[in-house]
């Protein structure tokens, strides 16, 4: 054995095969653990468009726009499994489909949703403000204002019903007494403004959205269809119309089965693209309908990558 000085290390370097007991390794394999997303298929599984480069934490968190479906980890365009998180879609949906049957009063339902006090918290506000709060972190700003702002309202429409909040009682006779303040002319004159509100804004959601798939855009016209009607409901009932205000509420609730059901359909997308099914469901891809602005992605892009270096 060659001489060396005391606190080196004597390494042999061998170009063999590694080997133990005279057995020899099988030699190591690189195994595919990414799959490259179309751009379609991003804005099926984001609802949102597609940039040339995403924020560094989507290699860390997953798509939270389905409800408990695998986590995705998304470097530029490639897809990982991972871990299971919550998210909006399905919160929505079982929100809208008994709301909307209770609107058409079917098997008698009525009270304009108070029943439904606690899943429009606690699943249409809660999960919607969570999936809001986690695009908010994957920088995907047009989901994250819409799943905020809808989960915002869920929340506010459920604690109106909530008599602890006190919202409606000062409208009644005794201040004290929410059922009749609910249904006095002051209260639905008032209230049916915050309709109008959200109409305009899921209107400008629905342009906005013509960025994406047609499936998204039909929920947002739905959606409106149904503020538009509850503004009106509310103003009739106000004004003693009984027969047309009834009409309009069952028109909204019509509406917002329809956008139930338009929602049921694209969760089903999501999964089964998120799980690889072997079934490719349409959405109306309308990634191509309005053309690119040349060389904003990409000035976004490098500024996203420097802001990424500084804080490495």
């Amino acid at each position: 054995m060659a001489d060396h000085k005391p606190g080196e290390l004597d390494l042999n370097h061998s170009n063999a095969s590694p080997s133990q007991e005279g057995t020899t390794m099988p030699a190591l394999t690189t195994v595919p653990t990414s799959i490259t997303l179309s751009t379609e298929q991003f804005e099926k599984l984001y609802l949102t468009p597609l940039r040339h480069r995403q924020p560094a934490l989507t290699k860390t968190f997953g798509n939270p726009t389905p409800l408990c479906v695998p986590n995705l980890r998304l470097s530029a365009t490639k897809l990982e499994y991972s871990y299971y998180i919550y998210s909006a879609l399905g919160g929505f949906v079982v929100t809208t489909t008994p709301l909307s049957c209770c609107l058409m009063a079917w098997r008698g339902a009525g009270g304009n949703g108070i029943a439904f006090t606690g899943p429009i918290i606690f699943l249409g506000g809660t999960l919607l403000v969570i999936t809001s709060i986690l695009e908010f972190i994957l920088g995907n700003t047009f989901p994250c204002v819409v799943f905020g702002t809808i989960g915002g309202f869920w929340f506010a429409f459920g604690a109106t019903q909530i008599p602890a909040f006190n919202a409606a009682a000062p409208y009644s006779t005794s201040t004290t007494n929410t059922m009749e303040g609910l249904q006095s002319p002051e209260f639905l004159n008032t209230y049916a403004f915050l309709f109008i509100a959200m109409a305009i804004l899921v209107t400008i959601y629905m342009i906005c959205a013509t960025r994406t798939n047609l499936v998204y855009v039909l929920i947002f016209a739905a959606l409106i269809l149904v503020f538009v009607c509850l503004a009106a409901a509310y103003w009739r009932l106000a004004d003693g119309d009984v027969g047309v205000g009834s009409r309009l509420i069952v028109g909204a609730g019509a509406a917002l089965f329809v956008a139930s059901l338009l929602g049921f359909y694209l969760l089903i997308v999501q999964l089964f693209e998120a799980l690889g099914f072997p079934v490719n469901l349409p959405v109306g891809d309308l990634s191509g309908f309005w053309g690119r602005v040349e060389g904003r992605d990409s000035e976004r892009d490098v500024e996203m990558v420097g802001d990424i270096g500084e804080k490495s």
